[in-house]
């Protein structure tokens, strides 16, 4: 009896080893993480990328590979942004398919990955491509984190971006409603998170023609963003620009001209 509880107690050990590994850093990989985050933070992709690049090797030598597919998603990230898209699906790629091997395919890592690969295909134009990725993000974040969670939300706001460019208007004005009621519940009415929802249903509603209702989330947006940054801020001349645009399809030009020279004079601010 005493034999097999050693033999019980031995295994519980090893597996808690295993899992440990699975999860393991090193002084190294996190002083390249760190470097990589800085880099990235001062506006210095090519030395985040670097990094990043180093740090993975690092954690694909310890076996955790989680903090790999990390790794590769930020370089895929930087790389997406710099417009370089075939390089960076070459990292997301690898990121996935390792993640999909080793990993339980629920995991929210694995979920970023799908994000940034939605991304690019929406800059690409392959609008079925990218709701199959942010989809699949979705349904890991819900199955994680739950219906009324930030992360969610935004998956909703990705979806609904790109059924603005692939022209349904009514799935995305559905997707951008969703993001924004979870944002309330999370954030508030008057947050900064909320902006992006209002600009969403603002831009849905405007290329459906329903002009009324797109000024009404444009200028949520336009009110939400002085709170948080102050009248005249240079960050303001979108949002004026995009009133403007509204009150021009409206033929309402007098307001379309006041909105105009509000954004222009922000941006001349800068």
């Amino acid at each position: 009896m005493a034999k097999a509880k050693n033999v019980i107690v031995y295994i519980l050990l090893l597996i808690a080893s295993m899992g440990s590994l699975h999860g393991q850093t090193s002084p190294l990989a996190d002083e390249y993480i760190r470097a990589a985050d800085d880099f990235k933070k001062n506006m210095k992709p090519d030395s985040a990328m670097v990094y990043y690049e180093k740090a993975s090797v690092e954690f694909q030598r310890l076996g955790n590979v989680e903090k790999f597919i990390s790794a590769y998603n930020q370089i895929g990230i930087i790389l997406t942004r710099r417009d370089e898209y075939e390089k960076a699906k070459s990292y997301l790629d690898k990121a996935l398919s390792t993640g999909l091997a080793s990993l339980d395919s629920n995991n929210l890592e694995i979920a970023t990955t799908y994000i940034s690969l939605g991304v690019i295909y929406n800059a690409e134009e392959k609008y079925t491509d990218a709701l199959a990725y942010h989809n699949k993000a979705l349904s890991i974040r819900l199955r994680q984190l739950g219906k009324n969670d930030a992360q969610v939300a935004t998956s909703y706001g990705n979806i609904g971006n790109v059924y603005l460019y692939a022209k349904d208007y009514n799935k995305s004005i559905d997707a951008h409603s969703k993001a924004m009621k979870i944002r309330e519940k999370v954030f508030g009415e008057k947050s900064a998170e909320i902006i992006e929802s209002y600009r969403g249903l603002g831009n849905g509603y405007r290329e459906k023609g329903e002009y009324k209702k797109a000024l009404k989330y444009f200028e949520k947006a336009l009110e939400n963003k002085i709170i948080q940054r102050g009248e005249g801020h240079k960050d303001l001349g979108r949002f004026y620009k995009n009133i403007s645009e509204v009150y021009y399809l409206m033929e309402n030009k007098a307001q379309g001209d006041f909105y105009k020279s509000k954004s222009e004079e922000v941006l001349k601010n800068r």
